[in-house]
């Protein structure tokens, strides 16, 4: 909450300062137009330079504002608005070549219309722009062309290419940073199925491997019948995970609190003993990164509290904030203390690493008599 207090305070503090600023260029502007030898009037030479210093400011105004929009038809609003700024500064060029203010207006135009047009189109308006103040300064100024003015003009043009050559990188670079993030994730998810398959086939062939010899030695049937259970069980387990993980390998992960309400009837369907769910909040949808983290972590927890806490209840609350999702899994404890499970990579080290991936936390440790599991991932 400070921090976008704080990030309030510099956004209106900007926004004063560039208000002050433009406010003062503005004043001086007009000033220096009333100061000059045909200032601004109502009637003759006065009156074209009052309506075209209107439309250079009215439509450079404009054209900046609207050009924020994403949508097409504001862009082109924008452009036309541009190119209607820098049409009426060249032709004011043209009624008062020695007002030197006036070519500002000019530039600042210039380069906000070359960076919302095609390159090739922009290099075009910057040349026509170019040899219309050029004509313009042989016909009607006393010693010709100003070149230094001329000069001005092309160093906008080539510093409005360099600036859009310069975005062009930044996004190829954020489009490059994004792939790579992708592939990362689906290295993590590969890694994530692997260990899912390794875990759950291991145990499936121990228990089926004690059958096996439990009705080849002595045909103690119930024993057998029980190992054959457990490593159904584990098949299905293992086969729900991997069809998780292959789901946000494709982005297809569901609302995490649909996944927790599913693990919360597995934890009662194999323990008997219930599992409370709590969830405060609006949900939001997540990245697949954050929830994976959520689901993996409230699975691993839950599987703790069958392995090292019999006879304890168990509780899940998931809590939508404004800035992250926190995760808590507490259980009512028993006679074992409560301790992380190797679980084949499935341990409180591999939540702790996947909540750090994300830039999440991970707290565990004792709660009265059970243990509990403290989850936050930023949103």
């Amino acid at each position: 909450m400070k921090c976008s207090r704080t990030s309030l305070v510099e956004r209106y503090a900007t926004a004063v300062v560039v208000g002050v600023l433009l406010a003062w260029a503005l004043f001086a502007y007009v000033r220096a137009l009333f100061d000059s030898e045909d200032p601004p009037a109502l009637h003759g030479l006065g009156l074209g330079i009052t309506l075209l210093n209107v439309v250079m400011i009215v439509f450079l105004a404009g054209g900046m504002r609207v050009g924020r929009k994403k949508e097409s038809r504001w862009r082109a609003a924008s452009i036309f608005l541009l190119a209607g700024a820098v049409a009426a500064s060249v032709a004011f060029y043209g009624i008062e070549p020695d007002f030197g203010a006036g070519f500002v207006t000019a530039m600042i135009a210039l380069w906000a219309l070359f960076s919302r047009l095609p390159l090739t189109w922009g290099i075009a308006a910057s040349a026509v722009t170019i040899v219309a103040v050029a004509v313009l300064g042989e016909v009607f100024r006393d010693d010709g062309a100003d070149l230094g003015l001329l000069v001005a003009f092309m160093g906008v043009t080539l510093g409005a290419a360099a600036s859009r050559q310069g975005v062009a990188a930044q996004e190829a670079t954020r489009r490059a940073e994004a792939a790579n993030a992708v592939l990362a994730e689906r290295s993590h998810l590969a890694r994530e199925i692997h260990d899912i398959l390794a875990h759950s086939l291991s145990a499936q062939i121990v228990h089926l491997e004690g059958a096996r010899l439990l009705l080849s030695r002595d045909g103690d049937r119930v024993q057998a019948l029980d190992r054959v259970e457990r490593a159904r069980s584990l098949a299905r387990s293992g086969l729900e995970e991997t069809r998780r993980a292959l789901a946000t390998l494709r982005g297809e992960i569901p609302e995490p609190k649909e996944v927790i309400a599913e693990l919360a009837e597995e934890f009662y369907a194999s323990t008997g003993r219930p599992c409370d769910v709590q969830v405060t909040g609006v949900p939001r949808e997540l990245s697949p990164q954050a929830g994976l983290a959520v689901v993996r972590t409230t699975q691993e927890a839950l599987t703790n509290v069958r392995k090292h806490a019999p006879g304890a209840r168990a509780h899940v609350t998931l809590r939508y904030l404004s800035d992250k999702v926190e995760l808590e899994v507490t259980d009512s404890g028993s006679t074992e203390t409560a301790a992380g499970s190797d679980g084949g990579g499935y341990g409180l080290v591999g939540m702790r690493e996947r909540a750090e991936l994300i830039d999440g936390t991970l707290m565990t440790g004792p709660d009265g008599k059970g243990f509990r599991v403290s989850l936050r991932v930023p949103v």
